[in-house]
This record gives C-alpha cells, structure tokens and sequence, in this order.
C-alpha cells in the first residue's frame, strides 16, 4: 500500500506550525518564506485533484516548479526545504502517514555551470557613481547609498535599515543589523564619515527628516524601499555606458568591495566578519580576484623565472629541435 498523507491533515497543521516557529523565536521573514510555499504546495494539490499526499506527489510538484512555474534552483529547494522541515513537524503531531513519506530521497535541484563569476573593476565602480548627479538631494542621498554599500561591503537591506542613531561619529564605527539578525560593528574611515555628515546635512530638506529614524529616506518621507532603490540603480546603470559584465545590481557592489579586497591582500578572516558571514565558505563565493592580479600573480610565479632561463639555453632549443627532427622523420 502506497504511503500517503491527506491533504486535508496536511492543511490542518499550518498555521500551527507557523505560530510555533514565531514562538520558538525564528525569523519573521523565514515564518513568511515558509507559509508562502506550504500554501503554493497546498494549492497545487487543490488544482491538480490530489486528495492524499504521497512521494509521487513531491516529485510531481518539484517538476511543476522547474517546467510550468520556470523556477530555479535556489527557490526549489528552498521550497523543498520547507516542505521537509514541515513535515517533521506532522510527525512530531503524529499526524497519520506523515512518517512515510519518503523525503530522504528527494533529489535537489541543480543548475548548470555558469563559469566564473565576473565583478566590476575599480575603473567601472569609479564611473558607476561618478554618473550619479549630486547637485539634488535624492541624487546625493543615491550617491550616498551606493558608495557606502561599495566602501564597506554592505547587503542592501542593511543599508536601507540604517537608523541615523546607527552611526556613531565619536568612535567611528557603524552599527550593522545583518542578516539573520545578526549584528555587526565595521569602522568608518574618514571619506566614508565625511560623506554620511554631508548627507545628514541635506537629509534635512526630506519630509519627516526629524521624526523618521531612518537614515535613507524617500522623497515622501518614508524609509527608502528596495523596489525603489533597485529602480533608482538601474537608472544611474543605463546612464553609465557598457560595463564589463551584463547584469549589475546594488549587490554587485558587496561584490566589487570583496573582490577589490582580495586584490588588496585582505586577510580571509577579517574580510567575512566585515561582511558578516557566518561561514568562511560563503566569503569564499564572493572572492573574485581581478585579471591584474591573476596576471601579476602568474607573472610572479618561479614558472616564469624558470622559463625564460630555459629559452635563453641555445643548447635546450637545439635539442629541442633535434627532438622534433626525430620524430618527423
């Protein structure tokens, strides 16, 4: 007998679950991510006539989600990851058939090799923002944002928190609310501060500049949103000309900054706390040393000393042709 689970079972217990991961302290915007895919899963199995849940039914969704919703990989496994983790949750609820459904040998999706990751050069971030026109408030309040994302490796969502009681000029540090609530603190140089004071100067001409905390703001006088902000960068981008790589977002900065920090001979160590990784191994994915320093790196090799010594030897070239000769003829 087939091992199900009834989709009127699976829908009972949602909500449940969700109000215990909100009690247990996890995130908000993770509570949301899941209630999201439980509910797509659900619908998928309403439209679709399934009326009992079974391991078929899992390899079925995930295919709906890469052939008919065009999904990649990221999010179906994410998706996959929600469904699991919910349904330990059933079997902790001892919901009937939960415990049979053969989750351990769903396969995760993969995406197909991209090559190496690409990067803006310094040349291009210098370009990038010096197209930004700061003779207004919004473009100085623009110009501001972007290149403090570039100077100290920033998430944009982290920015765009950015409370002005965050900064604290008199130690010279910034006060981060990272990812995963994680906290952080990253020192100000002096440019960096220099340019935080100018706009807090101009900030004041925004509506609501003294009663709103937050330190990015929209022309109404409401925090400065992502789909905003996103928009506002595409703009500056088509101004900007070509560029090296074709698609360029406010987090190709964070990766420009990392980049252009390797290239600088940061230390590994140093460069994840600052951008606040909880793993060395997701600083790594963010490492892309430029070509000058692949060349400098290749030209400095002991390789290179070694062979321009071996062709100046008349001696090894004449063997060499020698060689040749003999095995032509």
């Amino acid at each position: 007998m087939i091992a199900t689970i009834a989709v009127s079972d699976f829908n009972a217990c949602i909500e449940d679950y969700l109000h215990l991961r909100l009690c247990m302290n996890h995130q908000p915007s993770s509570v949301i991510s899941a209630h999201k895919d439980l509910t797509l899963f659900s619908r998928y199995c309403h439209d679709t006539g399934i009326g009992h849940i079974s391991g078929k039914t899992m390899i079925d969704f995930m295919q709906w989600l890469r052939e008919d919703r065009g999904n990649c990989s990221g999010t179906i496994n994410r998706k996959q990851s929600s469904l699991k983790t919910y349904f330990t949750h059933l079997k902790l609820r001892q919901v009937e058939g939960a415990d049979k459904v053969p989750f351990q040998h769903m396969t995760r999706a993969r995406d197909p090799y991209r090559g190496p990751v690409k990067t803006l050069e310094f040349e291009e971030v210098i370009r990038l923002l010096q197209s930004i026109d700061k003779s207004n408030v919004l473009g100085l309040r623009d110009f501001t944002l972007f290149s403090l994302i570039y100077a100290m490796g920033l998430r944009l969502g982290e920015a765009l928190a950015m409370n002005v009681t965050d900064i604290d000029f008199t130690n010279e540090v910034l006060h981060i609310q990272g990812k995963g609530r994680r906290e952080r603190e990253v020192p100000l140089t002096k440019p960096v501060s220099k340019l935080l004071k100018t706009w807090l100067e101009a900030r004041c001409c925004i509506l609501n500049a003294f009663k709103e905390k937050a330190f990015f703001l929209s022309k109404k006088g409401n925090r400065l949103s992502p789909r905003t902000t996103e928009d506002n960068f595409q703009k500056i981008v088509k101004r900007s000309g070509s560029f090296s790589i074709d698609h360029i977002t406010p987090h190709t900065l964070r990766h420009a900054f990392a980049s252009h920090a390797v290239d600088g001979n940061c230390d590994m160590l140093v460069l994840k706390t600052i951008l606040g990784h909880a793993s060395i191994k997701t600083t790594e994915i963010y490492i892309h040393p430029s070509i000058k320093t692949l060349r400098a790196a290749i030209n400095k090799h002991v390789a290179s000393d070694i062979l321009e010594q071996l062709s100046a030897c008349r001696i090894g070239v004449f063997r060499m042709q020698k060689y040749r000769k003999g095995k032509q003829a």
